[in-house]
């Protein structure tokens, strides 16, 4: 009900075109479900099965998701040059058809080799096809006034998960699990392809490079090189803690003193909660800070950790840890998507971003496993004091940032 008002708020508040940001908005949330659904959170319940007929082992399975992400994070640099030249669109419709490349030899893997190789395609599918390019081309067709149409963007590629979950495991019972990556590759083919050639809405004007914005940050090279630092340096840290402990939260929890049920109750619990925070942001719309929500997001997460760490094992510290933890998170999320456009100009919105992507997709390729291991060496208090360190870092690389945009624009 929600996104139904929200999108119908969208709408309206574009009095120039009242179905544009409708139809963009509705065009890209659905790529992003079905791509991030069908292409990175299938494997939950599909990985299994892989493995099993595979005869590769559960971490081999597993590692098929690092593989992609950090191919899509070293393909990051080359990802925005192809947005400044070619734009949003074509980008899109790359990631379409590598997507089903990639699914096609998942679902013709006969080992190790030919598992992982379709990984590495599904890696290049990703750098084109995921969030980095589908904000981009809602920026190139918004603007600076961007912000709450990529807020509720992030709102519906959220539910990816909760769509596709159920999705997958009743394709995998009745098509098997190589049936089911044949029809994720036919919704890349003939569901999304279309969209992006012929539903997706052109961006306005010819090259965009050409209209100024009053935003843009008059600096020179030194001080742009200075202010892309500090944001990639404070999202990546931030990134790292926030999908690092993501998926080590029942076992966090556990390790604190909460039951295996009431682990698994609350973490499922955060997924929600950090929706609803998207959610929220998007309702604040233009009132809203960029700057102002980063903070509260890390605020937020800082406190979480210093809630459990303090007052485990007690029932209440699990629940505030997991209310605390999934509103900073969803909260975070979205200042990450943001911040760019606040501090570049709409123009360099998807060169920055997917410079950025770089650092960040690394982070969140390997921080499960080292956070894994801090926990296992040095139990929740290592975990919890190296989040709170990197959390207290990102704050003052975000205080820093504020002053320097905030210097630059005076």
């Amino acid at each position: 009900m929600f996104l139904a008002l929200a999108l119908c708020d969208l709408a309206m508040s574009d009095a120039a075109s009242p179905t544009f940001r409708t139809r963009l908005i509705g065009v890209l949330a659905l790529g992003q479900v079905v791509s991030w659904g069908s292409g990175f959170d299938m494997l939950a319940i599909l990985g299994p099965r892989m493995g099993s007929e595979l005869a590769i082992a559960n971490e081999v399975v597993f590692a098929g998701l690092t593989v992609m992400m950090t191919i899509s994070a070293l393909c990051g640099p080359l990802l925005g040059r192809m947005l400044v030249r070619h734009g949003a669109a074509p980008v899109l419709v790359s990631g379409t058809l590598l997507f089903a490349c990639g699914f096609a030899l998942l679902a013709f893997a006969g080992g190790v080799t030919s598992y992982l190789l379709g990984w590495a395609v599904m890696g290049f599918a990703g750098a084109c096809g995921l969030t980095t390019a589908a904000h981009t081309a809602v920026v190139e067709r918004v603007g600076a006034e961007s912000g709450r149409s990529l807020t509720l963007l992030m709102v519906f590629t959220g539910l990816s998960a909760a769509v596709f979950l159920p999705v997958t495991a009743f394709a995998e019972q009745h098509l098997g699990w190589r049936g089911t990556l044949i029809l994720y590759g036919c919704l890349q083919l003939f569901l999304l392809l279309p969209l992006y050639l012929f539903v997706l809405p052109k961006r306005k004007g010819g090259n965009p490079g050409q209209r100024p914005h009053p935003g843009e940050i008059p600096a020179s090279p030194v001080d742009t090189r200075r202010t892309f630092l500090l944001l990639a340096a404070m999202t990546t840290l931030s990134a790292f803690t926030a999908f690092g402990f993501s998926p080590l939260l029942p076992l966090l929890l556990v390790h604190s003193g909460a039951s295996q049920a009431l682990a698994i109750q609350l973490a499922s619990v955060r997924s929600v909660l950090a929706i609803t925070a998207r959610g929220l942001d998007f309702l604040l719309g233009k009132r809203g800070n960029p700057f102002i929500t980063c903070l509260i997001g890390l605020c937020l997460l800082l406190t979480s950790f210093l809630v459990l760490l303090v007052f485990s094992p007690a029932i209440p510290a699990f629940a505030g840890f997991i209310a605390l933890f999934g509103f900073g998170a969803g909260v975070l999320t979205v200042s990450r998507a943001v911040l760019p456009l606040a501090v570049f100009s709409p123009q360099q919105y998807g060169l920055q971003a997917a410079r950025i992507s770089l650092p960040q997709n690394l982070a969140i390729a390997f921080a499960p496993v080292i956070f894994s291991m801090a926990l296992d060496r040095g139990g929740v208090a290592a975990m919890l004091g190296i989040a709170s360190i990197l959390i207290t870092l990102s704050l003052l690389l975000l205080i820093l940032l504020w002053k320097t945009v905030a210097g630059q624009k005076a």
